[in-house]
């Protein structure tokens, strides 16, 4: 059985919408309180942009919903995790909007919760114990972050398992309809990530942190990367990282180690950075802002290899430390080559040729 058929009941209920885009990724939004649901949907594209616009006022239309292939369902949340969530967030009833997830290995289910036109919070789910995993580290990375003060993310509320088998990871937002999402880096971003550091930064010998323990796994794998990246060039910035750092002290903070704009919005200057399952403890300074440049870059601007070089020879790009950019790529190649457990199918090979070539101009 699926997790959908797990956490939802399909006899009966409200009616709901689901409709896809081109990604394989699905969405499914209540036709009552549609406008705070959507919330849940962060297009880039043009007419994405469009369905969350227009979608809310033209949804009785029989061609608007053919036109986004939108499908007619009725459902309500399954009883246990309807009781497990009005506790939670202390309400007596729940409005819901679900992300089905990216299509990957760790694809999980997003549910956006909402009480009127508030909305209370996000949970997880998935039947994967390797998922389940990843919520207990984004739980306990939570709890350690909001213990060192730092503000501006999620407060982790219930990390458990319904009856079902179905793993669940509540968590807290302070998201409204006047949130914005901010696609370039900006004092925000800057003022984000200098909190992080400053209170989370720790001194360390380099082979206690986080961060060698992802070099090392990835030395140690280097049989797992895909044909289409130079399995030398990479080898050669390990040895170049472990040669200026090995043996030595340096100072370490925080890693979201997904910060992009679609995980995370703004409340007037304030910056709120959720989706934390790929966050570490102890990372060299300042690797979250090569995340933001490479993923905005890529998905947003599309742009390629030459681009991405021509933009670190500009002016634009003179905050670019060439030595940092190579230990993010690091550290982003050995995530995924984890992740995909040595066997990187073809479409996730495509950002590794990415990476790779930009690891060889930085080397």
């Amino acid at each position: 059985m699926t997790t959908l058929d797990n956490i939802l009941d399909f006899t009966g209920g409200k009616r709901f919408y689901r409709f896809g885009n081109a990604d394989g990724k699905y969405w499914i939004v209540p036709a009552k309180g549609m406008r705070t649901a959507l919330n849940l949907y962060q297009p880039s594209g043009i007419k994405g942009k469009m369905v969350k616009v227009l979608l809310p006022c033209l949804h009785q239309l029989a061609p608007v919903r053919k036109a986004i292939k939108a499908e007619t369902i009725n459902c309500s949340l399954e009883s246990e995790l309807h009781g497990l969530l009005c506790r939670v967030f202390g309400v007596q009833e729940i409005e819901f909007a679900i992300f089905e997830g990216t299509p990957s290995v760790h694809q999980k289910i997003t549910m956006q919760l909402s009480h009127g036109s508030k909305i209370l919070g996000y949970c997880k789910l998935s039947e994967s114990n390797e998922i389940k995993t990843l919520f207990e580290k984004e739980c306990d990375i939570l709890e350690r972050l909001c213990q060192c003060g730092v503000t501006g993310i999620p407060a982790p509320l219930y990390c458990g398992t319904l009856s079902s088998g179905t793993h669940i990871f509540v968590q807290s937002t302070k998201k409204s309809a006047s949130s914005r999402v901010i696609h370039e880096w900006g004092a925000m971003h800057d003022d984000f990530i200098k909190q992080l550091q400053e209170k989370t930064k720790v001194l360390l010998p380099f082979e206690k942190s986080d961060y060698y323990c992802t070099i090392a796994q990835l030395e140690q794998h280097l049989d797992w990367l895909p044909p289409n990246i130079d399995r030398n060039t990479v080898a050669r910035a390990i040895t170049s990282v472990k040669e200026k750092y090995t043996g030595k002290q340096a100072e370490f903070c925080a890693f979201h180690g997904d910060f992009t704009p679609w995980n995370m919005f703004a409340n007037g200057k304030e910056l709120f950075v959720f989706d934390f399952e790929y966050a570490a403890m102890s990372y060299p300074v300042g690797l979250d802002r090569y995340h933001f440049f490479t993923q905005t870059a890529v998905f947003e601007k599309h742009w390629g290899i030459e681009e991405i070089a021509a933009y670190m020879e500009s002016d634009a790009g003179k905050w670019i430390d060439k030595e940092l950019y190579a230990m993010y790529l690091l550290d982003v190649i050995s995530r995924f080559t984890m992740r995909e457990n040595g066997k990187v199918t073809s479409d996730a090979a495509t950002p590794f040729l990415l990476w790779g070539k930009l690891l060889e101009k930085l080397i």
